[in-house]
């Protein structure tokens, strides 16, 4: 079995082994701070969606591991009502048996053992915490390098990248002023960056030196900093997309705005008034060529997500993400319905005592039912980990509503409490302004 993280669509028999793996590409995991931690078993969580989603975008004859939270009565109801509403969808998704359970602690090592007739086992990146599957020095060094902020920001410009303007610092410089001129000479904001975890939990703007401080403080003196200028977003719109690198070039797909609601990345909207022009295409080009330049490639075909700023032709690249991305997911399952219309994907929250009730609301509302309503919904994945207190437990739920997303809300409205879906209503009301 080839290991390595590939491009969706394989005709091979694929096993699917995703977890939250990305802290420990950079980190050592028995020397997480506090925040860390706390940020790393988040990303566990929500990588749980992932995997069911990952039951509809795979095929017959492909394998999926998931944790083993899944197995709990309630959570296993619900995994094959997802199951249930991928072929409700015209998907052909993993058959029930082709799915592994596992305990998140020893995720991959419990997945070298596993028994798979798969010819290609899909990570969600290489990183330190698989490498007991791929097994691969350079592989992940690889890894390290093109996912890093740092070596990015280092060598982008030299290859013809625009890039924000970057400095880095390590914490002792920053407490000693070296970098107050380009706090004062960044009245608008200044983006601190480190290495750590995906979605943008290393990622804060700040004013000042003082709160920089702050967001650092509990790191050590020799951690590297990475501070950017921050991108006016009234002129500037924020843009994702995936690429598709392998030995013949660079393929672009998968474009996306990112969506906001109240400050806070939400999601990813997706419609035919995301396409490229020339001079975007031309910029991503040059990022793809730069990836498998670093090695980033693979002859099946790997994903690179790249986050980007526009404003006309104008093109500024501000991150290199080399894996699997979260907006990858929702773009698959859209090519594989064939849709191609206005679409928004997010992330969201349920009370556990309404999972009949979503059940409902997914089977009345769901893409390619016998409805009448302005929008569908095409459910894509749930985490098995609930949060709050016992009474008002909630579990997160990850989804696509295709159409009127205003309407979307006023049905949810109908079925479900004012507890469900409330990103959803930031959503709607960012939209509406």
């Amino acid at each position: 079995m080839k290991v390595g993280s590939f491009s969706p669509f394989q005709k091979k028999p694929v096993l699917y082994a995703m977890a939250g793996d990305d802290c420990s590409l950079h980190h050592d995991m028995d020397q997480l701070t506090a925040r860390q931690q706390i940020d790393h078993a988040e990303n566990q969580m929500l990588t749980a969606a992932l995997q069911v989603a990952l039951i509809g975008l795979g095929k017959p004859g492909d394998e999926v591991v998931l944790v083993d939270q899944f197995q709990q009565s309630e959570w296993q109801l619900l995994l094959s009502h997802y199951r249930q509403l991928f072929e409700g969808m015209g998907l052909d998704p993993v058959l029930a048996g082709g799915l592994h359970y596992v305990s998140q602690a020893t995720y991959y090592q419990q997945v070298a053992e596993i028994n798979s007739a798969a010819e290609l086992l899909n990570l969600y990146m290489v990183s330190g915490s698989n490498a007991v599957l791929h097994r691969s020095d350079e592989a992940l060094a690889v890894s390290q390098n093109v996912n890093s902020k740092l070596h990015f920001a280092r060598n982008a410009p030299a290859a013809g990248i625009p890039v924000p303007e970057t400095h880095i610092f390590t914490k002792i410089q920053i407490q000693q002023g070296d970098a107050d001129a380009f706090f004062s000479g960044n009245a608008g904001g200044v983006m601190v960056k480190i290495l750590g975890l995906a979605g943008a939990r290393n990622v804060i703007a700040v004013t000042n030196r003082a709160e920089c401080e702050a967001y650092i403080e509990e790191f050590d003196d020799s951690l590297e900093v990475l501070l950017q200028h921050k991108l006016d977003t009234d002129r500037y719109i924020e843009m994702t997309v995936d690429l598709t690198l392998d030995p013949a070039g660079v393929e672009i797909n998968n474009i996306r705005k990112i969506l906001f609601a109240d400050g806070k990345w939400v999601g990813n909207y997706f419609g035919p008034e995301n396409a490229l022009s020339p001079a975007h295409r031309q910029v991503l080009l040059t990022v793809g060529e730069y990836a498998r330049a670093q090695g980033h490639v693979q002859d099946e075909g790997t994903n690179c997500g790249i986050d980007y700023f526009i404003d006309g032709d104008d093109v500024i690249v501000t991150e290199i993400n080399a894996r699997w991305t979260g907006g990858l997911f929702p773009a698959e399952f859209l090519r594989q319905l064939a849709y191609d219309g206005p679409a928004i994907a997010f992330f969201d929250t349920v009370p556990v005592a309404e999972r009949e009730k979503l059940r409902e609301f997914q089977r009345l509302t769901l893409h390619g039912a016998d409805n009448q309503l302005p929008f569908s919904m095409v459910p894509m994945g749930f985490s098995p980990f609930p949060l709050g207190e016992s009474e008002q437990e909630i579990f997160i739920c990850w989804q696509l509503v295709l159409g009127d997303f205003q309407a979307f809300v006023r049905a949810r409205d109908e079925y479900l409490s004012s507890q469900a879906f409330p990103t959803a209503t930031a959503i709607a009301r960012d939209l509406s302004q």
